[in-house]
């Protein structure tokens, strides 16, 4: 007996009994995990035993002994906290893997993260998102999206990430938006890894990573465009896009894009086109475009044809022009214009058209001064220039008086030269001389044409006008109404 009081002999006292088995109890420790024979007493602590305080923290959920650093997991292993969200996804087929989930909420705020994608390549991209959230709800999502770090020697992305986009559902304060990627047939497994997160609410980033990847994806559907590094040069083997920098921008909001195939040789600059796709075609967006004849073609894209027969269009040797399936230039080819064409703001206010033919080498010129109101039409000028004289060429011209003159050109500024019709038309002046017309100031007041000075010829009455003059009546000739006498002379 170990006490000195007394007791009843028919109690057994539990430290007076031999156990069963030699296995000693386990008192004031931990025990560890599995199935044990020994039984425990005293302040035992279970090896997986919590503590809870009313306030659950990551840190509280810990195993006795760990650090605070550390995260229990279910068999009993730990992580630590600062280890961040991955999961490993089988895109042999190509897929859609869901990023996360950007919930309703109805005060501003654009909360952060960043996901990062590894191939078995160990080809690395990151995508940055960023949601709008305003006091009427989620109105828009932003991102970033680099292209793989891994590629083709001209940019082209042959498998990885090939497209980052976003659904959404609902409206204003019900609106609801959900990041996606889409991965490339035989992409092989692939990691998605959260490497990045902001503290600025980060509640209305959900569903983290918590999908499996789908083959298809439905609702309406943004794509956001892929970065590429160009920083040391490079060829962009895909469609390149550039769209302003605001999407709600209203004025001048549509975007450029550049494209190729190298299937068929073509490539295209589109204008105007829409901003949420690369592959679509919008009401007014045009194109110019390199087709696979070499040619280049200028047209509204909904209007394109295989022909070029719609539109501006040079051919593939560059010696023909077409606009609407209409020749405009054909470099050696005889040129038949219908219509009025008026040409304008060419050199010098001129118009010179020179002869291909050698052995007629010089041109025409037309010019005119609206200034002096003035035009002329030079003959036999340089096929050279466009401007100036040389040897031997004409002009005709119409004056400021309004009279009309030909004449060498070296003589068109000198008075009294050259053949000229009066702005009245009823005077010929031959180097100054009138010879026909009104006012003619040698031969016959009446107008009589003279062969030299002071020599009439003909009357059109017998008259005895002592000014001289012929008339014949047929079978006679008069001379001041006498009649002459005609015989041989002898030179």
């Amino acid at each position: 007996m170990y006490e000195s009081e007394w007791y009843d002999s028919g109690q057994l006292v539990p430290d007076q009994v031999t156990p069963a088995s030699d296995e000693l109890p386990i008192v004031d420790g931990t025990a560890s995990a599995g199935i044990s024979t020994s039984y425990s007493r005293g302040d035992h602590v279970h090896p997986q035993q919590l503590t809870y305080d009313n306030d659950i923290t990551a840190t509280k959920f810990i195993m006795a002994g760990g650090t605070a650093t550390q995260i229990l997991l279910a068999n009993g292993d730990t992580t630590t906290i600062d280890n961040p969200i991955s999961r490993k996804y089988n895109s042999g087929t190509g897929g859609y893997i869901r990023l996360c989930v950007f919930p309703a909420g109805t005060s501003t705020g654009a909360p952060y993260i960043q996901f990062q994608v590894q191939c078995n390549t160990n080809s690395m991209q990151t995508i940055d998102l960023v949601p709008n959230y305003t006091v009427n709800g989620i109105n828009a999502l932003y991102g970033v999206f680099t292209a793989p770090s891994y590629v083709q020697t001209i940019m082209n992305v042959y498998y990885g990430v090939d497209q980052l986009l976003h659904t959404h559902t609902g409206t204003g304060s019900q609106a609801i938006y959900t990041a996606w990627i889409h991965m490339m047939n035989g992409s092989g497994n692939v990691t998605v890894t959260v490497s990045k997160q902001g503290i600025y609410w980060p509640q209305r980033v959900t569903e983290i990573l918590t999908q499996d990847i789908v083959s298809s994806i439905s609702g309406s559907q943004t794509q956001i465009p892929m970065t590429f590094n160009l920083g040391t040069g490079g060829i962009i083997g895909d469609v390149l896009q550039v769209n302003p920098l605001s999407r709600s921008y209203s004025s001048y909001g549509n975007g450029i894009r550049i494209g190729n195939n190298n299937g068929d040789s073509t490539s295209s600059l589109y204008l105007g086109c829409i901003k949420t796709a690369i592959n679509t075609t919008q009401a007014g967006q045009w194109e110019i475009s390199k087709t696979s004849d070499n040619a280049l073609t200028i047209n509204p894209s909904s209007l394109r044809q295989t022909d070029h027969s719609v539109g501006l269009n040079i051919n593939g040797d560059s010696s023909k022009i077409m606009f609407n399936n209409n020749e405009l230039v054909n470099v050696g080819t005889d040129q038949t214009i219908t219509g009025r064409k008026t040409f304008a703001n060419t050199s010098l206010g001129s118009i010179q058209i020179n002869a291909t033919d050698v052995s007629y080498g010089e041109g025409i010129r037309i010019s005119n001064n609206p200034l002096y109101n003035v035009s002329t039409i030079y003959i036999g000028t340089s096929s050279t220039s466009t401007s100036g004289e040389i040897d031997g060429q004409w002009t005709i011209i119409k004056r400021n008086a309004g009279e009309l003159c030909i004449c060498r050109t070296a003589d068109q500024n000198t008075d009294n030269k050259g053949l000229m019709i009066s702005a009245d038309g009823n005077t010929l002046t031959f180097n100054g001389s009138v010879i026909a017309g009104t006012g003619a100031t040698s031969g016959a007041s009446n107008g009589s044409v003279n062969y030299s000075a002071g020599n009439p010829i003909l009357w059109g009455v017998n008259s005895v006008d002592t000014n001289g003059g012929f008339y014949s009546d047929g079978p006679k000739v008069y001379w001041r109404a006498k009649p002459v006498t005609l015989g041989a002379v002898l030179p």
